[in-house]
């Protein structure tokens, strides 16, 4: 029998250690072809660890070829065999397309695609292992990417709480059915169908965060292959999931007006695709679809029979208007997936999104959300009930607007003032993210080294792209700091680019990842 023992000690993570006992049980024998591996429950506790940890191990066993997971029955050991004819089935043929759509048409990860996985992953811990550097007394932040909650009302929670306390409670501690409540899912789809859309509570789905939303359609998707297609740079917490899911995600550069016609004509397949993008109050650009951008996705879609998974997010912090119609008005339910939470809006500890598409994908959904969790938290819905219900909700984001206007208009206005010739930057149509452009050949991770000596800091472009492009960009943030302090901030962040671009591009060492990866 297999002894699973590892060090907690270690600084090799958990789910390494468990991958490389079963590696090495199977490298001598201990472990057959065919031989079946304990249940992660029982797994999890002999080994003294999270059934996550014990799924992480075995999702990259299972993308190493050397198991096999079969729902209902559990996880073998693969053939060696079968695990060679596998490549070598999975290898293009000559004239078959490129590498990246050989890679995207595969039924299962090859060689290549798992190093490359594990690449990105790699790369993307030494970045925020020099994120944390700033992380520091007296730095002006200009890196928080969420609300700041002294920005609510006085006893603002507590006055919601107290007002779903106030009826009758008996339903508070009664857990509701998977898809959510359904008088909230009734109260977002009003609330939906205010801008001439129509939508039923059937079509709503509540989750625990946007990032729930995201998992389960990654899990939805993953049994037909379809390909998923990014907007790059994006918020790569969305990239990682998939990439987590087991898919291979492509990337379709984005500008300021939305992701790019020609790099998304060229990454179609035959089959259809999904596609992420943010179309409101972009992270971390800060822009807004473009009309023209708009009307090419429908088309797009349209004719590629693809899906658009549409990130709305950022919709209530939009300050400049009219926006676009939610991409679900013009292609359908069919082939639209919104979702959206309150995290950005109001405060990220409800936990509380959902999702929004026709009635037959909200069933699917809602079939894994009863695997994943069974469904969201009662109180937490009773809640966000409460608050959508009230003048609450409507009131706040209009306040929020405005005072994200304010510091936005501060932030350009410093911008034109400080900053060295040179320097580009997006023009943000709402919430509080903007992404600025260092000359081709400078590195915005060289600048942070700088900048934290200097006392500001802010986040590195490569952070919000799966394959760590963008390194000459770099995203600012004014979510939790006043006017002073993003003069200040400004100020302090143009001294030390003037002190980069004083060194010919590239002499840094750090044009490219540099010695960080």
């Amino acid at each position: 029998m297999t002894q699973y023992k590892i060090d907690k000690q270690s600084d090799t993570p958990l789910y390494i250690q468990i991958k490389q006992i079963i590696t090495d049980a199977i490298s001598i024998g201990e472990l057959k072809p065919g031989d079946k591996l304990p249940p992660v429950s029982c797994l999890a506790k002999d080994i003294g660890v999270t059934q996550a940890t014990v799924r992480r191990a075995l999702q990259d066993l299972n993308l190493a070829g050397h198991t096999s997971c079969h729902v209902g029955r559990g996880t073998f050991i693969q053939d060696a065999k079968q695990i060679q004819k596998r490549a070598q089935h999975n290898q293009p043929r000559h004239g078959a397309g490129s590498d990246s759509q050989s890679v995207q048409q595969s039924t299962s990860c090859n060689p290549r695609e798992f190093a490359a996985r594990r690449l990105r992953m790699g790369v993307s811990k030494a970045l925020c292992d020099i994120i944390s550097l700033a992380d520091k007394p007296g730095i002006i932040n200009l890196t928080r990417g969420v609300p700041d909650p002294a920005l609510l009302p006085e006893s603002f929670l507590e006055d919601i709480t107290h007002d779903t306390f106030s009826d009758d409670t008996t339903s508070l501690v009664e857990m509701t059915e998977p898809q959510g409540l359904y008088e909230l899912r009734k109260t977002i789809a009003d609330r939906f169908n205010e801008n001439n859309i129509h939508i039923t509570p059937d079509q709503v789905l509540i989750t625990n965060g946007s990032l729930q939303a995201i998992t389960l359609v990654a899990q939805s998707i993953k049994e037909n292959e379809q390909s998923v297609l990014c907007e790059t740079p994006c918020f790569k917490g969305v990239t990682d999931t998939f990439g987590a899911m087991g898919h291979w995600v492509e990337t379709v550069t984005r500008d300021h007006n939305g992701p790019i016609p020609e790099q998304l004509n060229r990454l179609a397949t035959r089959d259809p695709a999904l596609l992420y993008l943010c179309p409101y109050a972009h992270n971390p650009i800060g822009t807004n679809l473009s009309a023209d951008r708009y009307n090419f996705l429908v088309e797009w879609a349209t004719r590629t029979g693809s899906t658009i998974l549409a990130d709305e997010i950022f919709k209530e912090n939009c300050f400049t208007r009219p926006l676009q119609p939610s991409i679900l008005k013009a292609l359908g339910a069919d082939q639209t997936i919104i979702i959206s939470s309150l995290s950005k809006s109001v405060m990220t500890g409800l936990r509380l999104g959902w999702i929004i598409s026709s009635t037959e994908r909200i069933q699917q959904l809602t079939q894994l959300k009863k695997l994943n969790d069974h469904s969201c938290p009662t109180l937490i819905q009773s809640i966000a009930l409460t608050l959508l219900k009230s003048d609450r909700f409507d009131k706040h984001t209009k306040k929020m607007q405005t005072i994200y206007k304010s510091r936005m208009d501060t932030l350009l206005a410093a911008l034109k003032k400080y900053m060295p010739k040179g320097i580009r930057w997006s023009t943000p149509g709402g919430s509080f993210s903007i992404m600025l452009e260092l000359p081709q050949g400078y590195s915005s991770i060289a600048l942070f080294l700088q900048a934290i000596d200097k006392g500001v800091s802010f986040l590195p472009g490569p952070l919000f792209d799966i394959d760590q492009r963008f390194v000459h960009c770099f995203r600012l943030s004014t979510a939790w700091l006043d006017e002073s302090q993003i003069q200040e901030g400004i100020e302090l962040l143009a001294g030390a680019i003037e002190e980069l671009l004083q060194t010919p591009a590239g002499d840094s060492g750090l044009s490219g990842l540099g010695s960080y990866i």
